[in-house]
Order: C-alpha cells, then structure tokens, then sequence
C-alpha cells in the first residue's frame, strides 16, 4: 500500500524545486556535487587607438582655453562671495592661531621631556 502522505510530501518538493532559483537547488543538493551554474569568463573588448589629426588638435586647444576661461570666471564668482575679515579680525585671528600653536608646542615639548626621561630610566647607559 502507497502511503498518499509521503506521495503528496515529494509533490511538494518538486514544485519548491521548480520555483526555486538554480543556484538554490544547487545548494539543497549534496555538499558533494558542483554548484549548477558557472560564471562565463567576460572577455575585455579592446579599446581602439584613438589618433587626432591637426584639426581636431586645434580645436581640442581652443575648446581647453574656453573650458580654463569658463573656469576662471566661476572661481573669482565665488571669491565675490566670500566674507573677507578687515585688519583689524586678521590681527585677531592670527595672534589667536600663534597662542595655539605655542601651547602645542609647549605641550609636545613636555611630553617628550616626560617620555625621554621615562626611557632613560628604563634603558640605562
């Protein structure tokens, strides 16, 4: 006698099978068996050598000198909009930066002291 339970299980199976990808059922087979579907190899399609004639390098400089003017032109756009400090904010805020940079030195100069210190003491001469 057929057991319609066991029947109806390896219907199921097979149609979960169906619907499933290959490289899914490559991966619900045996560890054993290669996996269903390989990568082809993509060939590199070789670029051709581009040569210019002297026309097109006159033109290829005229259009550089309109793209380097282009440039220019939006460059000193933006420095229109910068807010530029007057003497007085430049005064402050250099002497700013040069207290900074004393501190910091101060600060990497004592701890190399420190550091030095430490390694005479513990490679003795």
């Amino acid at each position: 006698m057929v057991d319609t339970n066991q029947d109806s299980s390896q219907k199921e199976e097979r149609v979960k099978k169906k619907k499933q990808s290959p490289r899914a059922v490559a991966k619900t087979k045996d560890e054993k068996s290669e996996p269903a579907l390989k990568k082809a190899p993509v060939k590199k399609e070789a670029k051709p050598v581009k040569t210019q004639s002297s026309a097109k390098a006159v033109a290829g400089k005229g259009q550089t000198l309109a793209k380097l003017k282009k440039f220019l032109k939006g460059a000193w756009s933006e420095l229109k909009k910068v807010h530029w400090p007057n003497r007085q904010q430049l005064v402050s805020f250099t002497g700013v930066v040069l207290v900074a940079v004393g501190i910091v030195t101060v600060m990497i100069f004592l701890v190399d002291s420190l550091l030095s210190e430490l390694l005479k003491f513990v490679i003795p001469e």
